[in-house]
């Protein structure tokens, strides 16, 4: 009978293991209770390949548009990240419905950044979920994160709400100043 029962329980233990390490892929954002999560290691979490349309953002991947392949880029904008909290681009933005930019991003600065195309309300959802979890890095085609040093790219297509902010999530980065909103011009 203890046999049995020693069996039972660590089968019962190794298969919640083992589903506790999954992709996640299939997760539900919106359900997630954040204010509990903030003791939870995620930094081996692919965030990459997670079904990020539960997060609210309907077909799209933001209500701003969605990740386009780098050849498929009308326009290429260099982005310089700096620890004087500021956002620096060249040539300055000048945007429209449809545009496809390849946004170039490089950390000048000596602490970690992040740059993050969303609306202003999914920013401010972005913001409270890093601040819950603010060891979080992204690399899902609207946010990277950049060590100091670091570059990577972002493809994006403008497309959906013209209301756009471009930010660097990290907590009290965007609070800072290094944040900007921007309208789309019509097509």
């Amino acid at each position: 009978m203890k046999v049995f029962t020693l069996l039972a329980l660590t089968l019962a233990l190794s298969s919640t293991t083992a589903l506790a390490a999954g992709d996640h892929a299939g997760m539900d954002h919106d359900s997630m209770d954040m204010k509990n999560m903030a003791g939870m290691d995620h930094s081996k979490m692919n965030h990459g390949d997670m079904d990020h349309s539960k997060m609210g953002h309907g077909a799209m991947m933001s209500a701003v548009g969605m990740p386009a392949p780098a050849e498929q880029a009308t326009q290429t904008i260099q982005v310089s990240l700096s620890d004087d909290m500021k956002l620096k681009f060249e040539p300055s933005l000048n945007l429209k419905q449809g545009d496809i930019v390849r946004f170039v991003i490089i950390n000048n600065g000596q602490i970690p950044h992040e740059f993050s195309i969303g609306s202003i309300d999914e920013q401010k959802k972005h913001r409270d979920m890093m601040r819950s979890m603010p060891n979080m890095e992204h690399s899902d085609g609207s946010t990277i994160s950049l060590k100091a040093g670091e570059k990577g790219e972002i493809t994006w297509h403008f497309m959906g709400q013209p209301f756009i902010e471009v930010a660097c999530n990290i907590p009290g980065h965007a609070e800072a100043g290094m944040k900007m909103n921007f309208v789309l011009a019509e097509k």
